[in-house]
């Protein structure tokens, strides 16, 4: 019957401890419960069986939660459950030399203060000096930087 009780307790602390590990962030009632449920085992052992005994349910207890955590972590379950997204947008291009400062445009949205302007034939991304600007307002380029430019109203 200690053999059964002590077990129970091992079964249940490397669970909590897979739990908490892996599942829930942070220290949680499931990562306290596994420590409790652990030492009780070994507590158990000792109190019960003896102190050969209480050393061995230690060491086993210790071996069996490095087994479980390595078991785990190599099991396809974390591979099931992860997250197999890939990113496949850009980072904003860099302007053409050929935007100068006092070329004019148009806003193709609104302004806020980022949005969209069209200079000749080229959509760019552009920042306001003046704020909000509305959309299809003409508007002038103040300074040209790598990824966008500084526009003011027209």
């Amino acid at each position: 019957m200690d053999i059964l009780i002590i077990g129970t307790l091992l079964v249940v602390g490397i669970f909590l401890i897979i739990l908490e590990i892996f599942f829930l962030p942070g220290i949680t009632i499931a990562g306290i419960a596994s420590i409790l449920f652990l030492a009780g085992a070994i507590y158990y052992a000792f109190a019960e069986l003896g102190s050969t005994e209480g050393f061995v349910v230690l060491a086993v207890s210790v071996m069996a939660v490095i087994t479980a955590i390595i078991w785990f972590m190599r099991s396809k379950t974390l591979t099931k459950m992860s997250l197999h997204t890939e990113i496949d947008s850009v980072a904003p291009t860099l302007i053409d030399s050929h935007i100068k400062v006092g070329d004019t445009g148009v806003t193709l949205s609104r302004l806020n203060p980022m949005g969209q302007i069209i200079i000749g034939n080229e959509k760019i991304e552009a920042k306001s000096l003046d704020g909000f600007i509305d959309e299809n307002q003409p508007v002038v380029v103040e300074k040209v930087e790598n990824t966008n430019v500084i526009v003011r109203l027209k």
